[in-house]
């Protein structure tokens, strides 16, 4: 008897052919698989999943800042069309990846974190899809790019502290790089993603200094969260 999650997080039930199997171990070999291929390219991991379509929703909803997103605002920031994400919910909603509601003439969508594994799920599309993903892919093409992080309600969030959703993302940059450079390298994730990105830049020596400015001493006492640069 394979269960299989609705979409409140109950169990459901279905006979498989050929005898019982457990759902459980069947997605933990597959996460295990994704985390294996972390360190690929994004366009990697799109295997790994049911379609690429699939894989930009899921890193919407588990990477994203928004708690709950309606279908419509959904495939407007996943860069899909309403019809397919409608399908894709409906296959995730299926086997419990995600949680939907009505509301009004409206579906609501939400990341399933009653999961065991939701947040090493957070993670691996963050990291590679979401929004450090595409950070690490702009920034390594730059040179004096030493490292780099987010910082400020971003970070704060990712980190697990509760607050509102951020509406952009602060991204600071170690090295000597130009402030320009950066700029042009966020861009194109800013209209992938659809969110405001704010880069500064800190020369090495100031950031390690033992006793930094106030405004980098500030910093360093908040959540920071690494850009997983490749040349790290």
């Amino acid at each position: 008897m394979d269960k299989i999650m609705d979409s409140r997080g109950s169990d459901t039930s279905r006979l498989e052919a050929g005898g019982r199997s457990d759902p459980r171990s069947s997605r933990m070999r597959i996460l295990d698989d994704t985390i294996e291929s972390v360190s690929q390219p994004a366009a990697a991991l799109a295997p790994l999943f049911r379609s690429e379509q699939q894989l930009r929703i899921l890193a919407e909803l588990f990477g994203g800042a928004a708690t709950e997103l309606a279908i419509g605002e959904l495939a407007n920031r996943a860069g899909v069309a309403q019809a397919t994400a409608s399908r894709e919910v409906a296959r995730l909603a299926q086997h419990g990846l995600v949680v939907t509601r009505a509301l009004g003439r409206n579906t609501l969508v939400s990341a399933n974190w009653e999961l065991p594994w939701a947040k090493d799920l957070r993670s691996i599309l963050v990291q590679t899809v979401g929004v450090l993903g595409r950070l690490a892919a702009a920034l390594d093409g730059i040179d004096g790019v030493d490292e780099a992080f987010i910082f400020g309600s971003w970070a704060a969030r990712y980190e697990g502290e509760p607050g509102p959703a951020p509406r952009d993302v602060d991204v600071l940059v170690v090295g000597g790089a130009s402030l320009r450079s950066v700029r042009l390298a966020c861009r194109a994730v800013e209209q992938d993603l659809r969110v405001e990105i704010n880069p500064v830049v800190v020369e090495r020596d100031r950031w390690i200094a033992k006793a930094p400015e106030p405004f980098l001493a500030e910093l360093q006492s908040q959540p920071l969260v690494r850009i997983p640069l490749q040349r790290q």
